[in-house]
């Protein structure tokens, strides 16, 4: 008979889940950093890096809900709430007008933390939840790709 991971005992769930936790705020940070970005670029690289950034803020949104609802499958609330993001995330996005090149250079900036948090992770939810340590190698995957994306409007 195979176990499921609902059938792990609570300390693994939790563990899993507190993992989770510690990406949210981060990921929900790049969202918006993102969509920072998406409006307020400048220069010739801007079609390109409007519509980059704004399947970039698609795509983190859409990894970091699949990362927070395994959380909650899990057993545990997540807390993504505007002050415990801001707590976790460190240095704002520039305001204002930013050129294309340091647009791409804030967010890469921004992917490689983030990343270096997930990759840190993955043995960890390799061992208490395969289903987590799949939401996170897919997010990774992508972060990954759209850094390399960005780094070609840094040169």
């Amino acid at each position: 008979m195979t176990t499921t991971t609902l059938d792990a005992p609570d300390t693994a769930r939790l563990t899993a889940a507190s993992t989770i936790q510690a990406m949210l705020p981060r990921l929900v940070a790049l969202t918006l950093d993102a969509k920072q970005a998406h409006w307020n670029v400048t220069g010739p690289g801007f079609v390109q890096l409007h519509a980059l950034t704004d399947e970039l803020a698609a795509d983190v949104r859409t990894w970091t809900d699949r990362l927070a609802e395994r959380a909650v499958a899990l057993g545990s609330p997540v807390d993504a709430r505007p002050a415990t993001v801001a707590a976790g995330t460190g240095r704002s996005f520039p305001n204002g007008w930013v050129t294309d090149r340091e647009a791409a250079v804030e967010l890469v900036g921004r992917i490689d933390p983030v990343a270096e948090l997930i990759h840190a992770s993955l043995a960890e939810l390799e061992l208490f939840d395969a289903v987590a340590h799949d939401a996170a190698i897919e997010t990774l995957e992508g972060l990954e790709k759209y850094r390399w994306m960005l780094l070609a409007h840094t040169r």
